[in-house]
C-alpha cells in the first residue's frame, strides 16, 4: 500500500518542529524529574523511528541508504539543536546530549526493525502467481 507524502513525512516533520520548540524554551517544564541524557536519548529514540518509517516509505525492512539517510537527519539536527540551545537564555550546547541523541537513534533502529518484523509476521501470505 503506498503512502502520501504527508501521512510519512507529516509525523517525522510536526517532531522536529516540537523539539525545536522545546529547546527555545529557557526552561522545559517538568524536565527537572528526570535525567537529562534520558530525555534526550528518549526522545529521539522517538525521533528515531519516525525518520525511519519516512525515509523507508512506511514500516518496511531495513535497507542501508534509506537508514542511512535516517541517521544523518537525526543526527544532524541533534547538531543543530544544541547549536540552537547554546543561543537560548539558560540553556547551554552539549557534545553528551548529541551523543545522547545517537544512542537514541541506535535504539530506534532496533524498535523500528522489531515493529517491521512483527508488522510482517502478521501479514497472510501472499499466494504466488503462476508464471
Amino acid at each position: 500500500m503506498r503512502r502520501s507524502v504527508l501521512t510519512l513525512w507529516g509525523p517525522f516533520l510536526a517532531a522536529l518542529a516540537v523539539v525545536f520548540w522545546l529547546s527555545s524554551l529557557s526552561v522545559v517544564p517538568g524536565a527537572h524529574y528526570f535525567w537529562d541524557k534520558l530525555l534526550h536519548t528518549v526522545g529521539y529514540a522517538v525521533l528515531g523511528v519516525l525518520a525511519l518509517r519516512a525515509f523507508h516509505g512506511g514500516f518496511e525492512r531495513l535497507r542501508p541508504e534509506p537508514t542511512l539517510y535516517a541517521a544523518l537527519a537525526v543526527i544532524l539536527w541533534g547538531i543543530s539543536d544544541e547549536i540552537h540551545q547554546s543561543f537560548v537564555p539558560g540553556r547551554d550546547a552539549s557534545p553528551w546530549d548529541v551523543a545522547a541523541d545517537a544512542v537514541g537513534f541506535v535504539i530506534a533502529t532496533f524498535v523500528f526493525a522489531t515493529l517491521v518484523f512483527a508488522t510482517l509476521r502478521s501479514r497472510p501470505a501472499r499466494a504466488e502467481r503462476p508464471r
